[in-house]
């Protein structure tokens, strides 16, 4: 009786073990522990899509992505987004990546914590934040359709 109770308990705690590990490709980020970021990082980079935590403290270049859509979730702060328009030499900064310090037409987009946006890939976009602000978000890069 003795050796089949403890047969039953290592089979236990070895499927509890099992159990217990997280999923490949499984990863949670706590509030707290993207509170401590100071800077713009990659949070990961899951080979299909990858994930960024970024803080701006003042303007970014105006992006366009041909093969990434960004899913944006504003985690705090304020900024103007600039949508659309027309980038004002653009320089290719990578394969399939291009950058500009404006773009001529864009539309102005305020943006707040909570806020979720989605923009298509080959989108012109740009944060502007304005002198003594700050903002911070998660971005979800998935490949364009």
């Amino acid at each position: 009786m003795q050796k089949s109770a403890t047969l039953l308990f290592l089979a236990t705690a070895a499927a509890a073990l099992v159990w217990a590990a997280d999923p490949q490709g499984f990863k949670i980020w706590k509030a707290q522990e993207l509170k401590s970021y100071a800077k713009s990082e990659m949070l990961g980079d899951f080979g299909n899509h990858n994930t960024r935590m970024t803080f701006r403290d003042n303007d970014g270049e105006v992006e366009v992505h041909d093969n990434w859509t960004d899913v944006i979730v504003v985690e705090s702060g304020e900024a103007t987004l600039m949508i659309g328009g027309t980038p004002v030499n653009p320089k290719n900064t990578a394969p399939g990546e291009w950058r500009a310090t404006t773009a001529t037409g864009a539309e102005k987009k305020a943006i707040a914590p909570g806020d979720i946006l989605h923009i298509p890939a080959g989108v012109p976009h740009q944060f502007l934040v304005a002198q003594g602000k700050k903002v911070a978000y998660f971005a979800l890069k998935v490949p364009a359709k």
